[in-house]
């Protein structure tokens, strides 16, 4: 059976409204956190994506009960099953978010290869050394590894890199070890103040949220919790790459500048307009883009997951723009294909080089990653001519109903369903 298909006219200006729902980065490792207790936690605002239907299945997979109302998700119970199912685990990245939480609840968890993108290596060394420090014993198998604990104890870990996701697996192994645990080094993205919020609201005692050094002081027991999500910082960003590329006047609602400043930032210029009010952002632009050049970071740099589509942008800018990926090595896969719409990049290293003075036109193009599949989107949306983007189950599991809401801003651009 064939893939679904993006059909888009290029050429449109946007104009209207887009509103913002929880972060795809923050709900997962939330949904994780609920195997902390058997009382019921709820997480609202979820979006309507494959990834947060991953997530629910592994959940119901390990033997708790799963709500599902619209956008909000109840998880009751305790789990009964510590093995994430293989192709579960390799459905999604997120499942490594079980490894602290199943660990903490229960005193084991297997889990097997987890999937997602392929964006280069991703190791789990950061999350496994942090886990062994706390006192679990790690064994590795062919395709899987298994951590077993008798009793978590709390202890200073010093995290090499600020992973994002090693820093959240050991905040929930470390909410119920005996002691404190203070996480040094630690990531600072608004996604993780969203596991912070509900970690508290449960019983948690954390402090430090927002800066490098995380305290976590193990608590017997944990308690239900309702608890909304940070609203989704990259779709804000990917909507604002498009209006840049295709002209254009889009209101932001639910948008935050406090935790968007580095997103924001390199779309500031001479043709660009932003104003924020209300719990939103309004962001115009006149189509006219000015060379830029872009270092991704941990936060509060560029994010990472912003690359690919403010890429995509700068290959409608009038001069040589550079994009420099320090997170992911292997973070370009979309390069040849903006290639084929007339792009003219060269990579050097983990530079990329982007000349946007020729114009960009429309292509057979394929996604092979969520984050390059939404750049193809935006480069589509702002060429000449008609381009077709296989692969949409990638950017499916980050983004809701892309079409849907590009469409609602004036876009041409349609799903056409695989047969």
């Amino acid at each position: 059976m064939k893939g679904d298909v993006f059909v888009i006219e290029g050429g449109r200006s946007l104009f209207g409204r887009a509103e913002l729902h929880g972060a795809k980065n923050a709900v997962l490792p939330m949904l994780a956190a609920s195997v902390l207790t058997a009382a019921p936690v709820t997480v609202g605002d979820c979006p309507l994506i494959s990834d947060v239907e991953d997530m629910i299945a592994v959940l119901r997979a390990l033997g708790v009960d799963v709500a599902k109302k619209g956008r909000e998700v109840t998880v009751s119970g305790a789990p009964s099953v510590t093995e994430i199912p293989a192709h579960l685990a390799c459905a999604m990245r997120s499942s490594v978010f079980m490894l602290g939480a199943l660990l903490a609840s229960c005193g084991e968890v297997c889990l097997y290869s987890p999937g997602g993108c392929r964006i280069g290596a991703r190791p789990l060394d950061i999350h496994l050394d942090g886990l062994a420090a706390l006192g679990a014993k790690i064994e590795f198998g062919e395709d899987f590894v298994r951590c077993t604990a008798g009793k978590l104890r709390g202890t200073d870990i010093f995290l090499r890199y600020p992973s994002v996701g090693a820093t959240e697996n050991l905040l929930m192994a470390a909410v119920k070890a005996e002691g404190t645990t203070r996480l040094i080094g630690a990531a600072r993205e608004p996604e993780i103040l969203s596991l912070v919020r509900l970690l508290v609201k449960m019983g948690a005692d954390i402090s430090g949220e927002g800066t490098p050094v995380l305290t976590v002081r193990g608590v017997r027991e944990l308690d239900g919790a309702s608890v909304l999500p940070v609203k989704d910082r990259i779709v804000a960003g990917t909507v604002m790459a498009a209006t840049a590329v295709c002209g254009g006047r889009v209101e932001l609602s639910g948008a935050d500048s406090s935790v968007m400043g580095a997103v924001i930032s390199p779309f500031l210029g001479a043709h660009t307009f932003l104003v924020e009010h209300g719990g939103a952002i309004t962001f115009e632009s006149d189509g006219l883009l000015s060379p830029t050049d872009v270092t991704t970071g941990p936060y509060p740099l560029f994010p990472t997951d912003m690359q690919a589509p403010f890429m995509a942008a700068q290959c409608y800018a009038s001069g040589m723009s550079t994009m420099r990926e320090t997170v992911f090595e292997d973070r370009f896969a979309h390069v040849a294909e903006l290639g084929k719409m007339g792009a003219k990049i060269a990579l050097v290293g983990g530079t990329a080089y982007i000349d946007g003075s020729a114009g960009m036109h429309g292509a057979e193009l394929s996604a092979c990653d969520l984050r390059g599949g939404a750049g193809l989107v935006v480069a589509a949306l702002g060429a000449k001519g008609r381009s077709s983007i296989s692969g949409t189950v990638y950017i499916d599991r980050g983004y809701e109903d892309i079409e849907g809401l590009f469409s609602s801003l004036g876009a041409d651009i349609t799903r056409r369903r695989g047969g």
